[in-house]
C-alpha cells in the first residue's frame, strides 16, 4: 500500500462535477422556440454534459470556440440571461435563465449566474487564449433594436407629451409617463447589450441579468 511522505505536497484535487437546473437547447441563441423541454447541464472536470432530444453530448472544454453572453428584458416580466457556447464541430449549446415557456424566471437567475461564473473559472489559460468571448447583441440586432426604440420613444413618449403641451389634458401626460416606463427598460437593455468582447477573468455585472 502506498504511503504518503510527511510534509510532501498532496496531489491537486479535480474540481467535482456541478449540475445546473437550467433550460437548454441547441442552435442559434436568437432562434425562437415555442417551448423548451430539455433541462439540465453539467460541468465536469474536463467539459460539459447535457441531453437534448434524447441525445447525450459531453464535449471537452478544449472544443469550445466561442462563448456569447447577453441579457434581455421582457416588459412586466423581468430580465433574463443567455449563455451561448459554440463548439468546433458547429454545435451551439444555449443555456438560459428562462422557464420552459420562455418567460423570465427569478428563481433561475442565481443558478444561471453560478453556471456562467463556474464555466469561466474552469477554463485554462490556453482555453482563454483560444476562445472568442463576445457579449451583447449582434450588430444587426442592435441596429434594429435602436431603430425600434426610437420609433417607440416617438410614438409612446414624444407624441403624448406633445398632446399634453398643446391640449393641457392630464390623460396625455399620463400616457407620456406610461410610455416612458415602457421605453426606458428597452433603452437600458440596448445599452447593456452593445456588441463587444469581454474579459473572461473579469466578469462584470452588465453580463448578468
Amino acid at each position: 500500500m502506498r504511503s504518503s511522505t510527511p510534509g510532501a505536497p498532496s496531489a491537486p484535487t479535480a474540481t467535482p462535477p456541478a449540475h445546473y437546473a437550467l433550460f437548454i437547447r441547441e442552435g442559434s441563441s436568437y432562434r425562437f422556440v415555442w417551448r423548451m423541454r430539455d433541462e439540465g447541464v453539467t460541468l465536469n472536470p474536463t467539459g460539459l454534459e447535457w441531453m437534448v432530444d434524447g441525445i447525450r453530448r459531453n464535449p471537452s472544454l478544449a472544443e469550445i470556440s466561442r462563448i456569447h453572453l447577453r441579457t434581455a428584458h421582457v416588459p412586466r416580466s423581468g430580465e433574463f440571461g443567455v449563455c451561448s457556447i459554440r463548439f468546433r464541430n458547429g454545435i451551439e449549446l444555449v443555456v438560459t435563465s428562462l422557464n420552459g415557456w420562455g418567460s423570465p424566471d427569478e428563481d433561475r437567475i442565481e443558478p444561471y449566474d453560478a453556471f456562467v461564473r463556474d464555466l469561466h473559472a474552469r477554463l485554462s489559460g490556453e482555453d482563454r487564449g483560444r476562445i472568442r468571448f463576445v457579449a451583447g447583441n449582434s450588430e444587426a440586432r442592435q441596429r434594429f433594436g435602436i431603430v425600434m426604440a426610437v420609433i417607440a420613444g416617438a410614438f409612446f413618449v414624444l407624441l403624448p407629451l406633445g398632446l399634453a403641451v398643446v391640449t393641457g389634458e392630464s390623460e396625455a401626460l399620463f400616457l407620456t409617463l406610461a410610455g416612458a416606463l415602457f421605453v426606458i427598460p428597452v433603452v437600458t437593455s440596448l445599452r447593456r447589450n452593445d456588441p463587444r468582447s469581454y474579459d473572461p477573468e473579469s466578469l462584470d455585472d452588465a453580463l448578468f441579468p
